[in-house]
């Protein structure tokens, strides 16, 4: 793979999503109190940043860390089933409140549209090399949209 093929743009727009993710999560989490939420959290927090710092090192020294380009597809899903576990034995009253207030205008517009992104993001997965510069571009575009969406709705509720 050519150097100039990952730019530092693409890096940097790919941290977007990853920021958004850990501004929602910090603040689920919060509401929460639960610490096996904010591990689950930590993990994809870091798995996104590994994924920002294989892009990063692409473009800026031609390296190719194969391990932190490929680690996203395994420490994303085990991170997210700890923030699920995490919300799920948190205290029921503050899960039942954060529940309710998620499925209420205009933050379920919010989550509906994350929902949408995320599964163009599934589509996107299968099409695309991690390593296709331009299903790069368009998995960010559609990335930060979701994050986006899923900050926007938990700072509405």
């Amino acid at each position: 793979m050519e150097k100039d093929q990952f730019t530092v743009q693409l890096a940097l727009v790919d941290a977007l999503p990853v920021l958004f993710f850990a501004a929602a999560a910090v603040v689920l989490g919060l509401k929460l109190h639960s610490a096996v939420f904010f591990i689950g959290a930590i993990i994809c927090f870091l798995a996104g940043a590994g994924k920002v710092l294989w892009k990063l090192l692409l473009a800026l020294k031609g390296m190719d860390v194969a391990l932190l380009g490929a680690q996203l597809r395994v420490l994303m899903p085990a991170g997210f089933l700890l923030m699920v576990v995490g919300a799920c034995t948190a205290e029921r009253a503050q899960a039942h409140a954060l529940l309710h207030a998620a499925v209420q205008m205009p933050s379920v517009l919010c989550f509906a549209l994350a929902v949408i992104g995320l599964v163009a993001m599934i589509f996107c997965a299968r099409k695309f090399d991690r390593r296709d510069v331009r299903g790069n571009w368009i998995e960010q575009g559609i990335n930060a949209f979701a994050q986006g969406c899923v900050l926007l709705g938990v700072l509405l509720m």
